[in-house]
């Protein structure tokens, strides 16, 4: 009788969510506890001039990694959607949803957040679709710095100014409800509470997004944790925004997103490590 090869099984769904729980928990804290307990003031990117032109490079260098490196993988889709898939995932990594919300749980008001969410998610989108495009057809991985100045400067002097000229009407209106904080911190349940909720979208987006980049072997040594954690500093921003920007408006204000996001992109290896397997094996 021949065997038939072992297959693992997949990892039973409430031990991913108690992980997720976990990593949510843990890695907001350090923002929460920096700006609540501590008093670690919230960071204003003031005064910054040119060098404020670093965090929408360090994003489109961001995302430009990570549609290359999911490459192998959204080879199982149509050509037509593989670009919104990668749009998609970078906007929801960057928490587009819980920056549309947590505004109208600090003012009581959550109109105001409806315009960035249009506005974010259709630029997301095409600069998604854009990137794809890019590294479908560059191999060579300095060459794919260009399409990232590319992107840079089409999204901030292109499709920035199209798209808030076609939103008009839902910008003007998104205006009218924009209000002043009616909650400050120190925050309460009824903003903490929503706040910890919805950054279980980025959690869940940079999970996800371990696994799509991570199915050739040579992701599973060591210095795939130092690419990884390099990418989602990109993606997010905040590794400019330490060393880019905190010497300016402060680095320990600004620390509070990088450690956050550094303690996340680690318990999401350690995470990656237990379940990755089951995807391996898939």
């Amino acid at each position: 009788m021949i065997a038939t090869p072992h297959r693992a099984a997949h990892p039973p769904f409430s031990a991913f969510a108690g992980a997720v729980v976990l990593i949510v928990v843990v890695s907001l804290s350090i923002h929460v506890v920096m700006l609540q307990v501590l008093w670690v003031p919230y960071p204003y990117p003031k005064g910054l001039g040119r060098l404020g032109m670093l965090y929408p490079l360090s994003q489109s260098i961001g995302l430009i990694a990570l549609a290359a490196t999911a490459l192998p993988w959204l080879r199982r889709f149509p050509v037509a959607i593989r670009g919104p898939i990668v749009g998609m995932l970078f906007a929801t990594m960057n928490g587009i949803v819980r920056n549309a919300l947590m505004g109208g749980f600090t003012t009581n008001d959550f109109g105001g957040g409806v315009a960035g969410f249009v506005h974010g998610g259709l630029l997301d989108l095409i600069l998604g679709t854009l990137a794809v495009a890019a590294v479908s057809h560059l191999r060579n991985i300095a060459l794919r710095l260009l399409p990232a100045l590319a992107l840079t400067a089409a999204s901030v002097f292109a499709l920035n100014p199209v798209l808030a000229t076609l939103l008009a009407p839902i910008i003007a209106w998104s205006a009218q409800h924009t209000r002043p904080d009616v909650y400050l911190v120190p925050y309460g349940s009824n903003v903490l509470v929503p706040s910890y909720l919805l950054f279980g979208e980025t959690v869940v987006a940079c999970l996800l997004a371990r696994f799509v980049i991570t199915l050739r072997d040579v992701a599973w040594d060591r210095s795939g944790l130092i690419r990884y954690i390099g990418l989602v500093l990109l993606v997010r921003g905040t590794g400019v925004m330490m060393f880019g920007w905190g010497p300016i408006i402060g680095m320990l204000s600004v620390s509070q997103f990088f450690f956050q996001d550094l303690a996340m992109t680690l318990l999401i290896h350690l995470v990656w490590i237990r379940f990755g397997r089951y995807h391996a094996a898939g």
